[in-house]
């Protein structure tokens, strides 16, 4: 086999270096993966001579080939364009017939699938020969992961580098995700990664690095080093098949298994397929290449023939399917079914790709193996068997939704380019078994494949890809913990981390152990972003360290945070004009757009990215101590030791002067645990994303540490006041127990009282006459049910002083706010029955009437005229007695006086008044004591003599009616 480098009319051929051979051959004889690197121009053209060296060494058919790209192929992939370009080359004398003809005849006779980067997730489930990876510039860590995992044993993956014509200068190439990392206050970009992609392909056995002219650099130097399968279980395996030989139809469908732990989970699937059980679940957990999708093919099969009638199947993309329909296709030739005759296979076009939607079976009876959506659970109401394929990157909460009382089989990848495979491990997993040990809870039981199966084990490739993405990280077993207040903050060193030195390897591989175990969502790509963002800084927690210790000390927290702000006002209200933000500065970004402040993007801030705890010290105290620490550090409260610039891996708090920062705030998926978390370490509510995340359905929201700044406490306000007016729409299936712990309703500024304008607009007289007669048990609560939101705003608005209880405000939460039924609201609280709750709603209302009519009483208390002022009393100046003493002088001198003035009117002058004895008649002597009688005359008027004549006549006529009535009685 020759090589041929053209240049104009001259050709010079040269045979190839044997190790690009030797290579090739013994890939395909291990059944492993080999991987080459191509540099220069010309390299596009030398990927036809690697396939044809792969398709000699391979004795199966010839490979397919996946050619993925940026946007522009170099080439076009249609015959008559091809044919016009090769006119238009002969036209203008640059045809070259030994390139040109063979890559024409190469893309004429090769099965290949050109993909775009950015559609490569729909390439799960299925199995390539060969893998070329042109556009370097535009590979992300998630792309790799994706599309070498596809390639089987004894194929070849091969990056093109035509733009560059040194291997080192990937060192300083700007990626296209590298556009992303940068912010206004942070530019300069450093491409950690790359560098350490280049060094790790010296650790890859089967992995060269050629120019464009199939020369091989001095690069790599442990390739050709033979690491064969150690475990051989075909023995196991043929054993299993044989014992299983007389059970149909397990033991027919059971040969096509090509590992043991293949064949043990078909076994366990047909098990539970056989007992047609309600409310079982398998999940089925490994790594890339390791038959998942084969086996959920052959135990679909095998429930066809044990009668199941409705098969669902689900996963990201009808095209991730092919893997797993292709095996259902296998076992149904295995059982004996044809085509046409039994079966018919309906196809749809997805994105110019055919793939399997449907199949329906009528050997039997009706029965029918369906596709649908990850969002279409609502057709899964008649289901019997529902395969979830590919389950880690579909989003939590769909899968959460899909699961019902019916057999459910879910796979997904843990240890693959699929960031929610470990979420969904640790959440869906967990929740399910603490369901299966509650009574009527679900079977659950958990399978996991070890050994590969698209490419055998011990795959030199998949050990270098799965160390330089850390995909195999997992936690490290530790015994002992140092207490919280012992353990230190170190910044890392992000030069000497990603450094690839072995140390640093180590220490990485520790970090991303607790990064894959949290309750984040991890992708490769999140690695890239640690390494090469500007502005993202690594922190952790490490106990106590001893100066003389030569080994790495145990992670027990690790903290990235990133710094966002200094962003120009100007900068800001042209964006927020136009409608749009730039990359990065999560939370300036969001607060200027939701609170149209153009002057918070100017303050400086740091952002907690992710807060990881390893899972054996978890609810110990470390995170809470690696915040105080934080937290302590930027307020300016840690002395700064002056220190030479060393490079080491660890950098103290005290040895690193710490940039100026107006405020700490965190982005997360909020969940209850988490914003108890949080609240905890006084951050408080700012924002909450309406829409749930794609992936795990959770809300974003937005915390900021409260270090007492004005602006903090009104933006807390306005949030609090949206959220309650939010909470009838996207916000209503919260819980009402964690908007209760958002809006904080202990902290708020509370009004006393309801002011007499806004309780006469917000509440009538008539609606308090129907309060009262429900708080006086005299009619049902429908008839205030329209009451509720505006006295449950009133009273989170502090203008209803009730003090209620955690319990009846988080009712009042959920029937005022998110508008629930009593039914929805016992949902919520499924240790209250509906009697209990309303029962507490009562009292509530009652709270409510009682603390209306204080309030109405209290303002015509004060809108009364205003009375007099009295004059003050004055205390007695002596003793009671001295004051009696006094009262009866005065009265006794008093009687003096008044004696005193008779005396004098008797002594006065009294003719006048005396009677002359002419005036009697001469027979009368007056003497001095004569008495002397006169009589008087009455004389009657008129008025008065009327008056006694009608009484008179009364008095008579009353005797006369006496006497009738006598009479009358006599005679009777």
């Amino acid at each position: 086999v020759v090589s041929t480098q053209s240049t104009g009319i001259m050709t010079q051929a040269k045979k190839l270096d044997s190790r690009i051979h030797k290579v090739i051959q013994e890939s395909v004889r291990n059944g492993h993966r080999g991987l080459i690197v191509l540099v220069g121009e010309r390299s596009r053209d030398q990927v036809v001579i690697l396939h044809h060296l792969l398709s000699k060494a391979t004795v199966s058919a010839r490979p397919s080939v996946l050619w993925c790209y940026k946007q522009d192929l170099g080439f076009t992939t249609h015959k008559k364009k091809r044919l016009k370009m090769i006119k238009k080359k002969i036209r203008a004398g640059t045809l070259d017939p030994n390139t040109d003809d063979t890559f024409e005849m190469f893309i004429s006779a090769t099965e290949i699938r050109y993909l775009y980067y950015s559609e490569s997730h729909n390439i799960l489930g299925n199995t390539y020969g060969m893998c070329v990876l042109q556009d370097f510039e535009a590979v992300t860590p998630n792309v790799l992961a994706r599309t070498i995992e596809t390639v089987q044993g004894g194929g070849l993956i091969v990056f093109v580098l035509n733009n560059v014509s040194d291997i080192k200068q990937l060192y300083d190439l700007q990626m296209d995700c590298h556009n992303r990392f940068v912010t206004n206050a942070y530019q300069t970009v450093v491409p950690r990664f790359n560098k350490r992609f280049l060094l790790s392909l010296t650790d890859c056995h089967n992995a060269l690095v050629l120019s464009d002219a199939l020369e091989v650099l001095p690069f790599t130097t442990k390739a050709l080093t033979n690491n064969l399968s150690k475990k051989n279980s075909a023995e196991e395996l043929a054993n299993l098949k044989l014992s299983l030989a007389d059970s149909q139809p397990v033991g027919s469908v059971i040969n096509v298994c090509k590992s043991l732990d293949q064949a043990n989970a078909l076994v366990k699937f047909v098990d539970v397929i056989s007992e047609k059980s309600l409310k079982s679940i398998i999940t089925l957990t490994a790594s890339r290449g390791r038959g998942k999708s084969a086996a959920l093919g052959l135990a679909i099969a095998t429930s066809v023939a044990f009668g199941y009638s409705n098969i669902f199947v689900t996963s990201p993309s009808p095209d991730n399917l092919k893997t797993l329909f292709e095996f259902v296709l296998k076992g149904f030739d295995i059982l004996g079914f044809t085509e046409h005759t039994d079966y018919e296979i309906i196809q749809n076009t997805v994105d110019n790709v055919k793939s399997v939607v449907r199949i329906n079976i009528y050997r039997d009876h009706r029965q029918t193996i369906q596709y649908i959506k990850p969002d279409e659970g609502g057709k899964l109401l008649q289901a019997e068997l529902l395969v979830i394929d590919e389950a880690g990157a579909i989003p939590l909460h769909l899968v959460r939704k899909m699961i019902g009382p019916y057999l459910v089989l879910l796979s997904s990848t843990v240890h693959g380019y699929e960031g929610t495979g470990r979420s969904l491990s640790l959440k869906l997993f967990e929740e399910l078994r603490i369901q299966s040990t509650k009574v009527g809870g679900v079977n659950l039981t958990e399978l996991k494949l070890e050994e590969p199966i698209r490419y055998k084990e011990g795959d030199p490739v998949e050990a270098w890809l799965n160390k330089l993405l850390c995909l195999d990280a997992s936690p490290r077993i530790v015994s002992g913990c140092p207490t919280p207040k012992e353990c230190s903050l170190y910044f890392v060193n992000k030069d000497i981390l990603f450094s690839y030195h072995k140390a640093s390897e180590s220490f990485l591989q520790r970090i991303m152990q607790l990064y894959v175990s949290s309750h984040y969502k991890n992708s490769p790509n999140d690695l890239q972003l640690l390494s090469d963002a500007p502005a993202h800084q690594l922190l952790v927690l490490l106990g106590p360290i001893a100066s003389d210790s030569n080994q790495l000390p145990e992670v027990l927290c690790v903290l990235q945070i990133c710094f966002e702000g200094q962003i120009n006002r100007e900068i800001v209200v042209s964006q927020l004009q136009q409608g749009h933000r730039s990359a990065g500065d999560l939370i300036p970004w969001t607060m200027c757009q939701q609170f149209q402040d153009a002057n918070f993007g100017e303050i400086s801030g740091v952002r907690v990215v992710r807060i990881a705890t390893h899972p054996d010290f978890q609810s110990m105290g470390y995170g809470k101590r690696a915040m105080d620490l934080l937290t302590q550090y930027y307020r300016g409260e840690i002395a700064v030791m002056e220190k030479e610039e060393d490079a080491t891996l660890l950098i103290g708090l005290n040895e690193r002067t710490p940039e100026p920062m107006d405020y700490i705030g965190v982005s997360y998926g909020m969940t209850a645990p988490l914003l108890k978390f949080w609240k905890r370490q006084g951050f408080r509510s700012v924002y909450l994303r309406q829409t749930p995340n794609d992936i795990t359905g959770e809300h974003t929201c937005i915390m900021i540490q409260d270090w007492e700044q004005s602006w903090l406490k009104d933006y807390h306000k306005d949030f609090s006041l949206r959220l309650l007016n939010l909470l009838g729409y996207e916000f209503r299936k919260l819980p009402p127990q964690t908007v209760l712990n958002m809006i904080n309703t202990s902290k708020k500024e509370t009004e006393n009282g309801v002011s007499g304008n806004t309780f006469n607009d917000a509440i009538s007289k008539y609606d308090f006459r129907r309060l009262k007669s429900y708080a006086d048990n005299l009619t049902d609560y429908h008839i205030i049910l329209d009451l509720i939101p505006t006295i449950t705003k009133l009273y989170f608005c502090g203008k209803l002083n009730l003090n209620l209880s955690p319990l009846q405000a988080t009712i009042m939460i959920s029937l005022g706010l998110q508008y629930k039924s009593i039914d929805e609201t016992s949902s919520v609280f499924p240790e209250l029955e509906i009697n209990q709750i309303l029962g507490i709603f009562k009292k509530i209302i009652k709270k409510t009437v009682g603390f209306m009519e204080d309030s109405m009483k209290a303002e015509i208390h004060a809108g009364l005229i205003e009375q007099p002022a009295r004059a003050p009393l004055n205390g007695l100046a002596g003793t009671l007695q001295s004051e009696l003493n006094k009262v009866e002088d005065d009265f006794k001198k008093q009687q003096k006086e008044n004696a005193e003035k008779v005396k004098e009117m008797i002594s006065a002058d009294d003719s006048e008044f005396t009677i002359k004895s002419q005036d009697l008649g001469d027979d009368v002597n007056l003497t001095d004591n004569t008495i002397i009688s006169v009589k008087r005359t009455i004389v009657n008027t008129p008025s008065e003599k009327t008056e006694k004549k009608k009484k008179r006549k009364k008095v008579e006529g009353g005797d006369k009616l006496k006497k009738k009535k006598k009479k009358s009685l006599g005679a009777k």
